[in-house]
């Protein structure tokens, strides 16, 4: 599956983050058994270890709070029916002061 255009919005204390649901598998069949997102973040890159599952795949975007001051790292794959996942969407971040 190809995730796309991954965003994120300004918020003191929180993130706001919108995507577009991938359409396709890799290999460019239709993808028909979207089921959902995982929106992954953590104060890392390379260590996005908190996770956040969204079971429906008509919500594209999502508010992520009560973060700490510093800097988090946010990132977005689909699932589909048969748990199967797509790579994470590019990764994002934003400095909470």
């Amino acid at each position: 599956m190809k995730l796309r255009n991954l965003a994120l919005a300004a918020a003191v204390g929180a993130a706001t983050l919108s995507w577009q649901p991938p359409t396709e598998y890799v290999d460019g069949l239709p993808l028909q058994d979207l089921a959902g997102f995982k929106i992954r973040y953590g104060t890392a890159a390379d260590n996005l270890d908190q996770l956040v599952t969204i079971a429906n795949p008509g919500i594209t975007s999502a508010m992520i709070e009560s973060l700490t001051a510093g800097t988090w790292y946010f990132a977005v794959n689909a699932y589909t029916l048969a748990n199967v996942e797509s790579n994470l969407s590019n990764v994002v971040q934003k400095t909470i002061l």
